[in-house]
Formats: structure tokens, C-alpha cells, sequence
């Protein structure tokens, strides 16, 4: 498998397609985009269609993405794929609309979709969807555990700007066509993969049992209004909004009852009532206060991307999705991240900063927060 991974940020949609298009490799299987928010997303089928005329691809609005060891904001990222093997094919479940009317008929698609690809590599790139996509996987990876279905699915939330505390809406692409407020999975067959979850957080904090919560809001603590906890955490800095990215450096961890994390949750706001998050928790879970340092995630990451080499042995390609909390606290070190998984596993990386990451952690399904999600894949050479 050969991958070429291009970018452009002319500010103008058309010039930084044709851009990519003439960097691109000719007679590739199948691409993807990363597409800056700051473009027209009316605009970007059309686009794509003039320039490269039809072909398979998947785009996503993102404010940045990786092109190996370079962070592009503000432009567009192609990743392309050109299979070695005719045994190597790409399908797709696209989904649009997204809303809690349709999240059961959603979860069976899915369900069905995946069945009978549980060696397969699926990747899922989703919108935010005001908090209905979260939802969506915590529920599917229950149920995905409570049936036995052991399947991949790898991915992250697409992250755009905030507007009043809220993301901006993000759109997808496929193949001359819009997808608002959803998600898609991509699924490949014919290819080896391996992936790591890595955080390089202090988990020595206290343990506080959620005992009043409605999704993303937490009311109560150990029986206790939540949302002194914050304000402890700030002590004298006023909680303005930019202040309140401070609590993205003291993460919760979701611990089970091995007290092992299963997911991070950072703190996204707070009021007098509760603390809300940027991931679903659930009355019940217990959760341990973290902190995160910059050089603990550098660390944490090589060791990672080392482990991985390891393990999986010769690398064609990886994917990146990485929390873009993670992007505020690395600061300096941003770069190093990338530049470490593309020279340890020695391969082309292309990725984005999420919104939330997608992927297994103690053999659970879940959204995490904070974390950096690794895949190494190879694809399956014949003799």
C-alpha cells in the first residue's frame, strides 16, 4: 500500500483543491480530506469534482490535521491510498441527521453494517451532533459488549470552532454529497492493524462517585453539590472562559472496579449547580481526579508508539486522532508528538485533532477525552 498525504492553505477553496490535486499521486483507490471549517461547506463537493473528477473519498470539516509531521491549520489535507493488492477494498456507512428519535434505528445499522467485519479496519469520523453522537457510542459499546460483538471502531469527533462555548457545526463529505449533522464509518478489508491508547496522566488523585448526573452535567459528588470542586481546583483565578481550560490539565478518569481507566473526561464547564463535560457520564461510575503535564504525555507517547512497533513489526501507514485539549496542553511539544509516531514507526501519519477519540480501552468501546489514539496498519501483501 502506498500513501501520499498533501496539503494547501490558499485561503481560497478552489485554488487549494487544485493544489492538492496536482501534488497528489495519479490512480489512487481512495482518499481522504481534511477540510478547514473556514472554507464554504456548500461549496466542497463541487469543488472536489471539477478538479479530480469521480472518485472515492470521504472529507470531514476540521480545523487541523496532520500531514506526517506537520500540523496544517487553516487549509486542506489529502490523504491518499493506492492498494497493492485487488483483495484490498473501502466500504462506507454514511449517516445524516442524527437526532434521539432515530439513535435505536441507528444502532441496528450500524450493528448490521459491521457484522461479518470483525477483522476489518473501521474507522468512524462523526460531528458532534449537540452531544447525540457521544451518546450514540457509549450506548453501542454497551450493547457491543453485552452481545459479545467484537469488531473494530476507531476514530474521533471532527473539532471546529467554538462559537458562545459551542462547537460550530461540522460537515462531512462523501463522494459528491453533503452529511450534516452525522457520522461515517469506513471499513477496509485486507489490512493488518494494531492501535494504542495513550494519555500520560497522574492517576493518584481522589475518587469521587457520580451521584446525580444528566449525561454531560454532573450535579453531585459522593452526594455533594459538584460544582464546588472546580472552584477548589481554580482557588483564586476567576472561572472566565478561557480560565475554564485550566481544568483541562486535571482530567477525570472512569475507572472500573479494578481501578483500571476506561476513559478520560475533561471538564468543559461549570455553574453554581454542576460541572458539565465534554464526554457522557453515567449516576454510578466512579471517577478519579487526574492531572496532565506536557512532558508525562511526550513520554507516555513514546513509550506508546515504541510498544507498538514492537508488537506490530513493519508499518505502511498509521492514523493519528488526538484530543485537541491535548493540542492546548503539549503546547510546545505539538510537533514532537506526530514527529515521534512518524519516526518510531517509521511510516507516513495522517490525522486530526478530535473532539472526542474513538476506541476500545479494557476491552470496552468508549469516547475519550485528552487521549492520543494510535493505529498502525499493513496492508496484506501476496507472494
Amino acid at each position: 500500500m502506498d500513501t501520499v498525504i498533501v496539503s494547501s492553505q490558499n485561503p481560497i477553496l478552489r485554488f487549494a483543491v487544485k493544489e492538492v490535486k496536482e501534488k497528489a499521486p495519479k490512480g489512487f483507490d481512495f482518499a481522504l480530506f481534511s477540510i478547514s471549517p473556514n472554507y464554504p461547506y456548500q461549496d466542497v463537493p463541487a469543488t472536489i469534482r471539477k478538479e479530480f473528477g469521480s472518485i472515492n473519498y470521504v472529507g470531514f470539516s476540521s480545523n487541523s490535521a496532520f500531514e506526517n509531521i506537520r500540523v496544517v491549520n487553516d487549509g486542506i489535507v489529502g490523504c491518499f491510498f493506492k492498494f497493492s493488492s485487488p483483495k484490498t477494498k473501502v466500504s462506507t456507512y454514511v449517516r445524516d441527521n442524527v437526532s434521539r428519535d432515530n439513535r435505536e434505528d441507528i444502532k441496528r445499522e450500524i450493528e448490521e453494517f459491521l457484522t461479518g467485519k470483525e477483522e476489518k479496519l473501521n474507522i468512524v469520523i462523526a460531528d458532534f451532533i449537540d452531544g447525540e453522537f457521544p451518546i450514540l457510542l457509549e450506548d453501542l459499546g454497551k450493547e457491543f459488549q453485552k452481545k459479545g460483538i467484537k469488531t473494530s471502531l476507531i476514530g474521533g469527533i471532527i473539532a471546529t470552532p467554538m462559537r458562545d462555548n459551542r462547537r460550530q457545526k461540522g460537515f462531512l463529505f462523501h463522494n459528491g454529497s453533503v452529511i450534516e449533522n452525522g457520522f461515517v464509518i469506513i471499513s477496509f478489508s485486507n489490512l493488518d492493524f494494531q492501535f494504542r491508547v495513550s494519555s500520560g496522566i497522574f492517576k493518584k488523585g481522589p475518587v469521587y462517585t457520580v451521584t446525580k448526573t444528566d449525561t454531560f452535567k454532573i450535579y453531585e459528588l459522593n452526594g455533594k453539590p459538584a460544582s464546588y470542586l472546580p472552584r477548589k481546583l481554580l482557588k483564586d483565578i476567576e472561572p472566565s472562559n478561557d480560565n475554564k481550560t485550566l481544568l483541562w490539565y486535571t482530567p477525570f478518569g472512569i475507572i472500573n472496579e479494578e481501578n483500571e481507566i476506561e476513559a478520560l473526561r475533561v471538564i468543559r464547564s461549570f455553574t453554581d449547580d454542576y460541572i458539565e463535560l465534554w464526554g457522557p457520564v453515567k449516576k454510578g461510575e466512579r471517577l478519579k481526579l487526574s492531572i496532565v503535564l506536557s512532558t508525562e504525555m511526550i513520554k507516555d507517547t513514546e513509550k506508546t508508539a515504541e510498544n507498538l512497533k514492537n508488537s506490530f513489526g513493519m508499518v505502511d501507514f498509521s492514523f493519528n486522532f488526538s484530543c485537541i485539549a491535548r493540542e492546548k496542553i503539549l503546547e510546545d511539544f505539538e510537533n514532537e508528538e506526530i514527529e515521534l509516531y512518524c519516526r518510531l514507526l517509521n511510516a507516513p501519519l495522517f490525522g486530526f485533532y478530535t473532539h472526542g477519540e474513538v476506541a476500545k480501552r479494557n476491552g470496552k468501546l468508549r469516547i475519550h477525552n485528552l487521549t492520543s489514539t494510535i493505529v498502525a496498519v499493513r496492508e496484506r501483501y501476496e507472494l
